[in-house]
This record gives structure tokens, sequence and C-alpha cells, in this order.
């Protein structure tokens, strides 16, 4: 009897070490980590650098998160500033970590290019994740990481890939369906996140913030003023950013006020909530 329960814990701790000892994957946003998951399955443990509620245009990782970032097998970059000195420092500390960049090949929005849009004066607008067309070529470039790194059939990466490609389409089309018949085109939104969502659907994003800074009075008032010729019945900020700017526009043309995080890690039910709340419908 001894024997066989030293044998059970044997082999329980056994199963333990091996599911301790699985690979780490680190991403650096939510919606990354929702599409990794779905691509890496269980041979791979998805871990997300920013912390909940942080502003990724300001978020600095301490020493803490850089060590755990240089002891992860890969990390899957996305273009988001931060990342630029986290790669070099734990690239120093682990050269042979794998560092694999999901917006590779994708064209990304300058930070003059549109209207409205200059929150990232300097550079390019990051947030490609909440484009379906974009998160799809996500999906590709990280299927490509994954199979130069883990020991994996590529037909087991390419069917996963098949099958999350199937459900960012579906979103779209529930997205489209969702904003036919939209009585305006035209949204405000504090920060510029959702520049990549108005391209896709072909919608005029008015940006409250200006120069990644609050707004000036003089800009302020030029957004209420196109909003409110554009019949503009919902304005939208986020959680990481301070919401009266917005209150204040939102009561100055009698809109709804909405707080949508684009950092949600539930990306389907992002992009959804998103559609139905500029079409009025009830929220996911």
């Amino acid at each position: 009897m001894r024997k066989m329960r030293l044998l059970i814990m044997v082999t329980v701790t056994g199963l333990y070490a091996v599911a301790q000892d699985r690979p780490v994957v680190f991403v650096s946003i939510p919606p990354q980590a929702w599409l990794a998951r779905r691509l890496a399955g269980a041979e791979a443990e998805v871990k997300t650098l920013l912390p909940p509620g942080a502003n990724l245009h300001t978020y600095e990782p301490d020493a803490r998160q850089i060590k755990q970032v240089a002891e992860a097998t890969m990390y899957l970059t996305v273009g988001i500033p931060f990342e630029t000195m986290l790669v070099r420092r734990a690239a120093r500390l682990n050269p042979v970590m794998r560092i694999a960049p999901m917006d590779q090949g994708i064209v990304k929005i300058g930070a003059h290019t549109h209207a409205g849009a200059n929150c990232c004066a300097g550079g390019e607008d990051p947030h490609i994740w909440l484009s379906p067309r974009m998160m799809a070529a996500m999906a590709s470039n990280t299927v490509e990481a994954l199979c130069a790194v883990f020991a994996r059939a590529p037909d087991v990466y390419e069917e996963r890939l098949r099958t999350t490609v199937a459900e960012i389409s579906a979103v779209d089309a529930a997205v489209r369906k969702s904003l036919q018949g939209l009585k305006t085109r035209t949204w405000v939104a504090y920060h510029s996140s959702w520049s990549y969502f108005a391209a896709d659907y072909g919608l005029r994003l008015l940006v409250i913030e200006h120069d990644g800074k609050r707004p000036s009075a003089r800009h302020l008032a030029e957004i209420i003023r196109e909003s409110g010729e554009a019949g503009v019945s919902k304005v939208f900020t986020e959680p990481q950013y301070d919401r009266r700017p917005a209150e204040t526009l939102a009561r100055q043309i009698g809109a709804e006020l909405l707080v949508l995080d684009p950092l949600r890690e539930d990306w389907p039910a992002l992009l959804q909530e998103a559609a139905a709340s500029l079409a009025g419908r009830p929220k996911l």
C-alpha cells in the first residue's frame, strides 16, 4: 500500500513538473494573448506583459518583468513603443530567446496620414489588432514563428490557423451586419485606437485627443462642431484615459458616453461590442 501511494505521488509530481516545464511565450497585450493561445495550443504557456488598466503608450516594464521575458522561449511583439527597450534588455540576458514580430509585413497608419487620429505623433499607430484583416495577418505571422521554434508537425499549426482565421472572419461578418443601416458613419473617440476599425468599415473617426495630449479648447470646439453637424450620438472613451474631455463633448452634443477597452482580451466580444454600441444595440 505504501509503495502504491509513493508511486501515485511520484506520478502526480511528474505530471506537475511536465505542466510547469511548458515553454513560455510572452506577448505584450491581452488581444495578442487571445490569438497566441488559439495557435500555440497546450504546448506553450502564453503570458501577457501589460498589466490590467495600464496605458500601452506610457507603460515601462520593470526589472522583474524584463527578467521574466528573458526567461521565456519566445516573445511575440506587435510594434508598441515599450517593446524596443524591452527586447534590447531581454536579449542581453538571454541571447537565444526567439523574438518574433506579429506585425511583420503589416502596413500601418502613420501619425499624420489620417484625419483626427494623431495620438502617435512621430511614429505609427500600433492598434492593428482592432482590424480583423490585420488580425488574420498577425495569426499567420504567429504560426510561422511557432513552427520555427516548437517541435510540432506544421500541419497541426496550419489547422489551428485555418480555424482561427475562420473565427476572425465570422467576427468580421457579424460586425458588418451590425453596422448596416447606421444613421451616421461618423463617430467620436477620445483616443485614436479605433482608426483601423474605422478604416475597415468605412467609418469616419473624430479623435478628441490632440497630438497625444488632452485637447486644447480650440481643438475640442472643432470636434464638437464637426460631431454635431454629423449627428453623432455616441462618444467613446477608454478606461486608460481621463474621461472628462469625452464627458464634456458628449454633454455638449447630447450624445451617450460609452467606455470601451481596446485592450480587452476577449477579442471577438470586443469588436462585436464596439459595433453593437455604434448601432445602438445592447452590449454583449
